[in-house]
Order: structure tokens, then C-alpha cells, then sequence
């Protein structure tokens, strides 16, 4: 699980987000939400930038790989749903 908060951060904090925790833990928590929890790939892809590298050794980096994961855990695993207890930032 931490790989996939760390591919998140590493996907989705750039810039002037940087200087906001908190904010950027939102961002990263509602990603998480959309893409792992309700498995909405076009929800979760608003958050992409230029590049997406995943962390996960199984899955592909880029948005083709998190879509064939959300797709694989919407058939496989359609109830299936992670609750996020701690989020740090600094």
C-alpha cells in the first residue's frame, strides 16, 4: 500500500503544490478514493500530469497500466475497498 501512495505523490504533486501538505494529502486521499475504492478511472485521471510512474512492480507505469488495474479490480474485486488510516506529508 505505501508504494501506491508514494506512486500518487509521485504522479500527482508538482510545483506550488509542494508548499501545501495538507492539501497535497487531499489531493493524494481523493485519488486513492476514486481510482482504488470506486474504481473510476476517468474520475481519478483528472488528476494526472505529464507523466505517471507507478510504483507497483506488477503494474505498468503510465495511465494505460492504472486503467488495466482499475478495470482488473472492477471485475475481480468489485467490493473490494482500503481505508487510508494515516496520511503524512511534509
Amino acid at each position: 500500500m505505501r508504494a501506491v501512495l508514494l506512486a500518487l505523490a509521485t504522479m500527482l504533486l508538482a510545483g506550488p503544490a509542494l508548499a501545501d501538505p495538507e492539501a497535497n494529502k487531499k489531493i493524494v486521499i481523493d485519488f486513492y478514493e476514486k481510482a482504488l475504492n470506486q474504481k473510476d478511472f476517468d474520475a481519478a485521471a483528472t488528476y494526472f500530469g505529464p507523466r505517471y510512474i507507478q510504483h507497483n512492480p506488477l503494474v505498468p507505469d503510465g495511465p494505460d497500466g492504472l486503467k488495466r488495474l482499475v478495470a482488473f479490480l472492477k471485475e475481480k474485486f468489485p467490493n473490494a475497498r482500503s481505508t487510508i488510516k494515516r496520511a503524512i506529508a511534509d
